[in-house]
């Protein structure tokens, strides 16, 4: 292979963590690393390319802690789901999808997220019946075509969802459950022997594309299974991802079957640790986070994700005066339409000033951008990424200063946070490698692309018609018993209390 040129970027103002303003720099990138960064007109190799990047604020690419590559095909689909009636309607939102669906799928996610600023992510793919080897590979292939990081975990359960929730099935008239496909679910033993093969014959640079774990949802999985996952994470050293306390339910359903939260579930079944993270964290209490933190859990809050579903809203400022490393992530569009990381840091700021009148209770700039970037880095457990300095990775975003929301030119950080919008985004760098320049992505023909997804979903819609209206018919109850089961709080209530037995309300 070609060894390739060093790169030396001139003359752009760098973001420090923090920081009020940005001074200008200059940085050397050798090998997809920050080599050296110095004052502008430093010496430069013999040889060496130079992009000017006068009038660009240099920020580390932002990082998505949670996103689903197989559910971008379900962008606009509806807007009347919960989570409990998306996850029942996963039959119809990918059903009949071939491998290739399944990369154009996540290429369109990836090509989004490059062009909005975002260089890694941590994906949760999910395949039906099963995760497969060609399946993850498919994934793995389309962030690697686009030029980004990702980790890849095959999102998996030896459950199923109407089975998870307490007299769900039994609501649901014989007719209709008639309906519905049976699903034999794989055993623990099976998956985790999958999952094993799978992460044995990973054919990618693990520091571009990694592997890792993604147990969908405790309630779905048996003790044996997320006992094991954790065990595999540990033994092999892999990012395992996991949806925790995403809504009231499934802290109620934990209390009903278990007579403990969740987080103390995963306590009891040495599931915590410093390689997971945990989506979502809604409806958390004080001794979940105190549980967390001490393990070094990285939760990964989405909350266009959580106001798109109606779940909740999670509660950053406890996470962070908790101890938590806090990341952010998008979550899939089919349940926040977007892949945009400057939305979703922007949202994690104002949110918490719903929360409390008080502002020294509000997430700051400075806090919202570090979960953007170095906490997205603990979630993906890439340490070499989320900031800009020597020795670590050349992911580098390079922001238009001369566009409108940068007038007039104050606090970089607040800026950063509370104007950008992905439209100031020029240029974008991934491992040292130019993947947007001047607005275009380099390495994906979008009008060909999108030729490819719109002949893809023309076939998918016509072959989910009846899928489609087997869910309007199951919609309406399941969304109607787990309302019932655990009815949304009044805004500003307080999080389920401490679990030292079953919940009193649901005896």
């Amino acid at each position: 292979m070609t060894a390739r040129r060093p790169t030396m970027i001139r003359g752009g103002r760098l973001l420090r963590p923090g920081a009020d303003t940005a001074p200008a720099a200059d940085i050397l990138v050798e090998g997809g690393r920050i080599a050296r960064i110095g004052p502008p007109g430093m010496d430069m190799p013999e040889g060496c390319a130079v992009i000017d990047a006068a009038g660009c604020l240099l920020h580390p690419g932002l990082v998505n802690g949670h996103t689903h590559g197989h559910g971008h095909f379900s962008r606009g689909l509806t807007d009347d789901l919960t989570l409990e009636t998306l996850l029942a309607g996963s039959f119809w939102f990918n059903g009949n999808r071939r491998h290739e669906d399944k990369y154009l799928s996540t290429l369109v996610g990836a090509a989004e997220m490059v062009l909005k600023g975002c260089t890694a992510c941590y994906d949760l793919f999910w395949e039906f019946p099963t995760a497969s080897q060609e399946g993850m590979v498919t994934a793995g292939r389309a962030y690697s075509d686009v030029g980004m990081r990702a980790v890849v975990a095959p999102m998996v359960a030896d459950g199923s969802f109407l089975a998870s929730v307490p007299g769900l099935l039994d609501a649901i008239p014989d007719a209709l459950r008639d309906e519905i496909t049976p699903w034999t679910a794989p055993t623990a033993d099976a998956l985790l022997a999958r999952l094993a093969e799978i992460d044995d014959a990973w054919p990618f640079d693990r520091d571009r594309i990694a592997f890792g774990l993604g147990p969908t949802v405790p309630l779905l999985c048996s003790d044996a299974f997320m006992a094991g996952a954790g065990r595999m994470a540990r033994e092999r050293n892999l990012p395992i991802q996991t949806h925790l306390s995403e809504t009231r339910i499934q802290e109620v359903t934990a209390r009903h079957r278990w007579g403990r939260s969740l987080t103390e579930h995963l306590f009891d079944l040495g599931v915590l640790g410093d390689t997971l993270s945990v989506a979502h964290a809604v409806w958390l209490n004080e001794r979940d986070i105190a549980l967390l933190a001490e393990a070094g859990v990285t939760a990964v809050l989405n909350p266009s994700s959580n106001l798109r579903l109606g779940s909740g809203l999670p509660r950053m400022r406890a996470l962070l005066d908790g101890g938590m490393t806090v990341s952010l992530g998008t979550d899939s569009a089919s349940c926040s339409d977007h892949q945009n990381m400057y939305e979703v840091t922007r949202l994690a700021g104002y949110l918490s000033h719903v929360q409390s009148p008080d502002p020294a209770r509000w997430v700051t700039s400075t806090e919202a951008a570090r979960a953007a970037t170095e906490g997205g880095a603990a979630a993906l457990q890439m340490p070499e990424i989320g900031r800009l300095e020597e020795g670590r990775a050349a992911d580098i975003v390079f922001l238009d200063l001369g566009w409108v929301h940068w007038m007039p030119l104050r606090n970089v950080t607040m800026q950063l946070v509370q104007a950008e919008d992905a439209t100031a985004v020029r240029h974008v760098m991934i491992d040292g490698r130019m993947v947007v320049r001047d607005r275009q992505l380099l390495t994906v023909d979008l009008a060909r692309l999108q030729r490819q997804v719109s002949d893809a979903v023309a076939r998918l819609d016509a072959m989910n018609t009846g899928n489609a209206a087997l869910f309007r018919k199951l919609q309406p109850i399941v969304g109607r018993f787990c309302s019932a089961l655990s009815p949304f709080p009044q805004a500003g209530a307080a999080p389920l209390p401490p679990a030292s037995g079953p919940d009193p309300d649901l005896n």
